[in-house]
């Protein structure tokens, strides 16, 4: 993509980025009129490279550039030499423009007219380049010792309670024994835990793992649920669930994918919200500097409460607290937009810089400091993966923001 960059002249980066009062749709729309004429015996003279060249050196995202195939049947399928161009003119512009429109790595101003800017503009770098965040984390255990989980080998960390905890690469998982699951009978008939000491010593503790700025990580707690926790956050969990369900505590935001139990519901409580669940699929975004906590759903149903108000969300909606009022509203959203740190990818719908950066601070472990203010929104989607830098050029295409880098600061500038 910025190979693209370097070798396009400004009206077609005009034409790409900054499309007037136009929605994503449009943008498309237009895109692909402009490449069904370049298909055409004239093709469209915007760049001094061919459509299969960009097509050759266009990157995706988080990946190398596409690798060229060599032909295996094409002729003897198609036809004359003359028919074979005419078709592979259609196939470059046919993938290029699937592979534009799948992985929308664009900026732009969400509501105003188009501005004149140069091409990829150059990100002020005082010092080194800000990289992305990775697998990071630690393990608070219930003795009051800590793991470093990135520095840690792989293999069985802990055995408490019949559980084995197993770190691997970017996930932790709890692995259960059947027998360890819930007391024995005779305590659940009379009421009253066996406290001898081999008893005692099978007790379940609760674990915390915690990733810093610049962190993810995934856990599998011991029902089999998939927890994806994003940077600065929290979750606290038992080494086995006993008892009528399943709670944990959840400071920050993660992804959940919870195992279905009808008789054992699944609870997340997130200061004074709760959300109840026997089997889904949803997101929880609840950091101390925002204003709301989200809970978002994708698959199944949750039930959101918090005081003595509640919302039951179906796949689509969300569920929104404010923390002044603790006052619950419930909305039908994209939901793909509030999971895709869990894919891999900023997406922003109309955000505001300061939510931009909110999210850039977390992942890039950085401080930002801003010179000046925008009241412009922005709608993109660009990898994790790259280096902060990358990220500033694709806001700065749209000539409503500009940054410096020096250090672990961000300046941000109208």
């Amino acid at each position: 993509m910025h190979q693209w960059f370097d070798g396009a002249d400004k009206e077609e980066v005009e034409q790409v980025f900054l499309p007037e009062q136009e929605t994503e749709d449009d943008v498309r729309l237009r895109m692909k009129t402009r490449l069904l004429h370049a298909i055409g015996q004239e093709p469209l003279e915007t760049s001094p490279r061919t459509g299969q060249e960009l097509l050759e050196t266009r990157p995706q995202t988080g990946q190398g550039p596409l690798e060229t195939k060599p032909q295996t049947g094409l002729a003897a399928v198609m036809g004359s030499p003359r028919r074979i161009g005419y078709y592979a003119r259609w196939i470059v512009a046919a993938v290029t423009l699937a592979a534009v429109s799948l992985t929308s790595i664009y900026f732009w101003k969400a509501n105003k007219v188009r501005q004149t800017v140069s091409p990829a503009p150059a990100v002020a770098v005082s010092n080194n380049d800000l990289l992305p965040g990775g697998n990071k984390a630690t393990l608070l255990l219930g003795d009051g010792s800590v793991v470093n989980l990135g520095a840690a080998k792989n293999g069985v960390i802990r055995k408490v309670a019949g559980t084995l905890i197993d770190k691997q690469d970017g996930q932790l998982r709890y692995n259960v024994s059947s027998a360890d699951q819930a007391p024995g009978k005779a305590d659940q008939a009379s009421g009253k835990a066996d406290q001898t000491p081999e008893k005692a010593d099978l007790a379940p503790e609760m674990n915390t793992i915690q990733t810093p700025r610049g962190g993810q990580y995934q856990v599998i707690l011991p029902d089999g649920t998939k927890v994806w926790l994003n940077a600065a956050s929290s979750l606290t969990y038992p080494t086995a669930f006993r008892g009528t369900d399943r709670a944990v505590r959840l400071n920050g935001e993660a992804y959940f994918e919870v195992a279905a139990s009808k008789d054992k519901p699944f609870k997340v409580t997130v200061g004074k919200m709760h959300v109840d669940v026997l089997g889904t699929h949803f997101n929880i975004m609840a950091y101390e500097d925002e204003n709301v906590i989200r809970t978002t759903l994708l698959e199944g149903a949750v039930r959101v409460t918090s005081g003595g108000a509640s919302r039951l969300l179906k796949p689509g909606q969300e569920g929104r607290i404010e923390r002044s009022s603790d006052a619950i509203s419930q909305l039908d959203v994209n939901a793909d937009e509030a999971v895709a740190w869990k894919n891999g990818v900023f997406q922003f719908g109309g955000a505001s810089i300061e939510t931009v950066m909110r999210e850039i601070v977390r992942w890039y472990d950085v401080d930002v400091e801003y010179q000046g203010r925008t009241n412009e929104h922005f709608r993109g989607t660009i990898s994790r993966d790259v280096n902060a830098s990358e990220v500033f050029k694709m806001l700065e295409l749209t000539g409503a923001v500009h940054f410096a880098i020096d250090k672990k600061k961000i300046i941000v500038k109208p």
